[in-house]
């Protein structure tokens, strides 16, 4: 059963079944068994699920002819057998879970067990692995020439090697004595047969690292010999115990049931050994959310990559059971593993595998079709503009082969392909160190790599004719003593700059195709690139919408009134924002959440401020004022900034003033012995860039740039002989 819990995209909710989870398969620990009469050998089976974890459920044992063999199961543990030689022949010993059957072939051999003289004598098994003081009886099995079952004799055991394993005489019964390889030789007249033992100095282990019981639930917990292929361990010879039955009951055979919500450890002792599993006895989980989910296909893993799983385990009223345990495994270890700690599963070989989560629950096992692709690498953001000494946060994710992003990268290297310009650490920081344009690279471990372009100057980009011609010019306000940096030098006029949003490009107003159009280009001025082709128009005041991709500009006609448009960043999809006859409308400012567009407007007798949706509509007044307001620019937090014209003892004075959306009155926050004729607010909001135009005594301007600290001193930005400043943009990207 489904059921969506948040974030439903992300994650599948899966309710236990009321009922016991349906077996799929029955494991047995071993599906051949040969005994002499009256001999016993004690088996046991392991019911799995359909997702291959294993399952709570009660076992029924028969033997289809008890004159062969006969077998003893108590009701309380019905997952182990003694199965016990009854006379000579064959037989099956099946055992029953829900609609599904197992069965061990049964041969129990032993004079007058077959007929005729023997030719042949073979040991069952040929092979055994033991512990040091873990014992297994060998069985002699009798044939003759034709392969069937021969009258038995009396055999002789003996040891070969009996520093490593010794072997009771007439039984047969090996005990492992000390770490190596031996062997078990079966003599009967002139027949012989050598069997091997390997007795290993290991230590046994449990199959999970913590048992998960809910009160009333049972576990038969499973010992294996890690060192012997995982070889399942018989609970004979172990002794099992619980630190606190009042949390959790073991039986003999390492039957676990919880009692009470806690936590206790169950003991194990045998063979030299003592090991302790902890168990958490919690409230009943009846579902559990994972992350992500499984039936979205396979999930690609990029090799020496990670992805992150998660498995929630939910109480009935759908809280959080963090104690309950989640046992987490990979099918094959070779081709990804799996961290718990961290809930990361990283590619180790390209390749194939399966991903098995388990919740303490029946049914609330989970598996994952893992694939281990090479794929490749992408770092956003893809560009960026710094200021010298600024830092910016580059990610990297891996992709498929076609891109497609599978989540963050891990283990990538970072590395800059010009230190003079960025330095790059190990987590992707990028600082700015001087100057120019460079790449920041990421290399996956096998190979992929993907490059940031970063461009490295000063945060003001303005106009100046320094060079004799309108140029724009960048430099850095807070540091007067480093050099301004030239962007462009076509020997036309350009000016009205504009950064995009990531500070890695440009927009400005050109004459160089003999009317003023609009261009962008890299920061750096490189890859220039005409935007707008009209020459009936002239394109002037551009400034970028916030996701970079299109530009809002004011379109003067000839001998007509100037409008507000937007266009594409690539050029396509130019149309108008306003089209009112009676008015212009120019100076366009995109607010800093990107909905608004603010502009000064005539169409009202007066220069006033308006704004507008992006789309064009809902224009409306932004400040309802009587006074000449023009130039307007949003602070980050959604105020507004215009040049606003005052009367001053009959002196007219320009000054930014700040008010809020809908305000009847704006508060000046520049110096009135300032003329500002256009400004720029910085990302910080905690200063100004001025253009200021002063008279000069033969009749002409001198326009120069001023930084003004809000609540500080305004200050001359440096400049040469006679050059003229205006126009400043401050960037608002990372460096800013």
């Amino acid at each position: 059963m489904f059921r969506p819990r948040l974030p439903l995209l992300m994650s599948l909710v899966v309710a236990a079944p009321a009922a016991a989870q349906q077996v799929a398969s029955i494991q047995l620990s071993t599906k051949t068994l040969t005994l002499s009469p009256g001999a016993r050998e004690t088996v046991f089976a392991t019911a799995y699920t359909s997702a291959g974890a294993p399952v709570s459920t009660r076992f029924r044992w028969s033997s289809t002819d008890r004159a062969v063999a006969t077998v003893d199961v108590t009701d309380e543990e019905s997952g182990f057998a003694d199965v016990i030689g009854a006379g000579p022949g064959t037989a099956n010993v099946q055992v029953r879970a829900g609609s599904r059957v197992a069965t061990i072939a049964v041969t129990v051999v032993a004079g007058g067990g077959g007929s005729g003289v023997a030719a042949v004598l073979n040991i069952d098994p040929a092979t055994i692995q033991l512990l040091r003081g873990e014992t297994r009886t060998l069985t002699p099995v009798f044939l003759r020439a034709d392969g069937e079952l021969a009258a038995s004799a009396p055999v002789t055991w003996t040891s070969l090697n009996p520093a490593i394993a010794s072997v009771d005489r007439s039984s047969g019964v090996v005990v492992g004595i000390s770490a190596g390889q031996g062997a078990i030789q079966a003599t009967a007249g002139d027949l012989s047969k050598i069997g091997t033992v390997e007795v290993a100095d290991a230590p046994f282990a449990f199959t999970v690292p913590v048992l998960g019981l809910s009160p009333g639930a049972e576990d038969t917990i499973a010992v294996v010999v890690p060192g012997q292929r995982n070889r399942p361990l018989a609970s004979r010879g172990l002794t099992w115990r619980s630190t606190n039955n009042q949390v959790v009951r073991v039986t003999p055979l390492g039957i676990a049931r919880g009692v009470a919500a806690g936590h206790a450890t169950i003991a194990v002792e045998g063979y030299g050994q003592v090991h302790e599993l902890p168990v958490t006895v919690h409230r009943a989980v009846v579902e559990a959310e994972v992350v992500p989910p499984t039936d979205h296909g396979a999930i690609q893993v990029p090799l020496s990559g990670s992805r992150s799983f998660k498995l929630t385990s939910l109480a009935a009223d759908g809280t959080p059971v963090p104690e309950a345990p989640v046992v987490w495994t990979v099918a094959d270890t070779s081709i990804a593993t799996f961290d718990a700690d961290s809930g990361q599963l990283t590619g180790r070989k390209i390749g194939k595998t399966t991903f098995t989560g388990r919740a303490a629950a029946p049914g609330l096992n989970f598996v994952w079709q893992i694939e281990v692709i090479a794929g490749g690498v992408r770092v956003a953001p893809a560009r960026v503009g710094l200021n010298v000494g600024d830092t910016a946060l580059l990610a990297a994710s891996f992709t498929t082969a076609d891109g497609t992003p599978l989540g963050a990268a891990s283990g990538v290297q970072w590395a800059t392909a010009n230190a003079n310009v960025v330095r790059v650490d190990e987590q992707g920081h990028a600082r700015g160190t001087g100057d120019g344009h460079t790449g920041v690279i990421a290399t996956t471990p096998w190979g992929s790599a993907d490059t940031a372009e970063v461009f490295v100057s000063g945060p003001l980009l303005y106009t100046t004719t320094r060079t004799g011609s309108a140029d724009l010019f960048t430099l850095d306000p807070r540091a007067p003593t480093r050099p301004a940096h030239q962007v462009t030098d076509a020997p036309s006029n350009e000016a009205m700059g504009a950064w995009s949003p990531d500070g890695s490009r440009i927009a400005f107003a050109t004459d160089r195709d003999g009317n003023y159009e609009l261009y962008v280009a890299d920061a750096d001025g490189g890859n220039a690139r005409r935007l707008t082709t009209t020459p009936d128009l002239a394109e002037l005041s551009p400034v970028w919408t916030i996701d970079g991709q299109k530009i809002v500009y004011a379109a003067q006609a000839s001998g007509g009134r100037t409008q507000i448009r937007i266009v594409n960043a690539d050029g396509t999809g130019g149309r108008a924002l306003t089209t009112d006859a009676q008015g212009a409308n120019l100076d366009p400012a995109v607010s800093p959440d990107g909905q608004l567009i603010a502009f000064t407007s005539t169409r009202d007798g007066n220069y006033e401020t308006y704004v507008m949706d992006l789309d064009g509509s809902n224009q409306r007044a932004a400040l309802a004022s009587p006074l000449k307001e023009t130039r307007p620019a949003w602070f980050p937090n959604g105020d507004l900034a215009v040049l606003q014209e005052r009367t001053d003892r009959g002196r007219v004075l320009s000054v930014v003033a700040r008010f809020a959306l809908g305000a009847s009155a704006a508060q000046p926050i520049s110096p009135p012995d300032l003329q500002v004729t256009a400004f720029a607010v910085s990302a910080a909001a905690d200063a100004l860039a001025l253009e200021v135009t002063a008279a000069t005594p033969d009749g002409g301007f001198d326009r120069h740039l001023v930084w003004l600290p809000l609540g500080g001193g305004p200050v001359d930005l440096p400049r040469e002989v006679g050059e003229q400043m205006s126009g400043p943009a401050l960037r608002t990207g990372p460096g800013r």
